[in-house]
């Protein structure tokens, strides 16, 4: 199965996959892009934090991974979407969704927000939630006691339909998170946006499983911003994991 979907131009993908010379040509690569220089000890401590990450993605099911990292005005702002691929064996979606949503509503209920909706690529749960999810040890703060910092995640799990890919018995898990609650309203939007244009599709002849996300036309991420929220003068601006 191959799935493919449109996403802002502000995410950078985090490849999951990639050996760690390949990780570290590539950020190599893009510091040349940008004029700055990598010395070969900050080349090995970049290219061996991204493949723990790659490796743990992988491990997990993660079949695609972006990050957005930049400015609102004078706020730093990020956030972090992942794709997950995982199988479940169902007959009916309805009923799968069905099963999605009680499980949900049984474990998250007092502190998300549970509902089932209608998308381009079939019947989805979505589950929307604000959490103290991390934790600023107390060795980095003043008071020498852990910080809570909320973080806001719209997760979204779609059972694959068996008219877009016959014999197909998977659910795909859409997750995104960011400790900027602030810019809620503009990540959300863009999720919603990149849902839309999520679809799943038959391997064609000869060919393996992949994924395949190509940018809005005509969108890029200053674009969304403004459409999102007009009162919002500074929009994040896309800049690569590899700094």
């Amino acid at each position: 199965m191959n799935l493919s979907f449109e996403i802002s131009s502000a995410f950078e993908e985090i490849k999951v996959g990639l050996s760690y010379e390949e990780v570290r040509h590539e950020a190599a690569s893009r510091a040349l892009e940008r004029g700055a220089e990598r010395t070969p000890e900050q080349l090995e401590e970049i290219a061996t934090a991204y493949v723990r990450t790659a490796e743990m993605l992988q491990a997990e099911g993660v079949v695609y991974a972006a990050s957005c990292f930049g400015q609102f005005v004078d706020e730093w702002s990020t956030g972090t979407l992942t794709v997950g691929l995982s199988p479940l064996t169902y007959t009916d979606e309805s009923v799968a969704v069905e099963g999605i949503r009680s499980i949900m509503s049984q474990e998250r209920a007092q502190f998300a927000e549970i509902s089932t909706l209608e998308l381009p690529c079939g019947q989805a749960v979505l589950v929307i939630q604000q959490t103290p999810a991390l934790q600023i040890p107390g060795a980095l703060t003043p008071g020498g006691q852990d910080i809570p910092i909320d973080v806001a995640q719209i997760q979204t799990f779609i059972p694959v339909s068996r008219k877009d890919v016959p014999g197909e018995q998977a659910l795909v898990t859409v997750t995104f998170s960011t400790p900027s609650v602030d810019h809620w309203p503009e990540y959300s939007e863009i999720v919603t946006n990149f849902l839309r244009t999520l679809r799943f599709l038959p391997d064609g002849p000869g060919e393996g499983s992949g994924v395949s996300p190509t940018l809005p036309p005509d969108q890029k991420y200053s674009q969304d911003a403004e459409v999102h929220s007009q009162a919002t003068q500074g929009k994040p601006e896309a800049r690569s994991i590899f700094g």
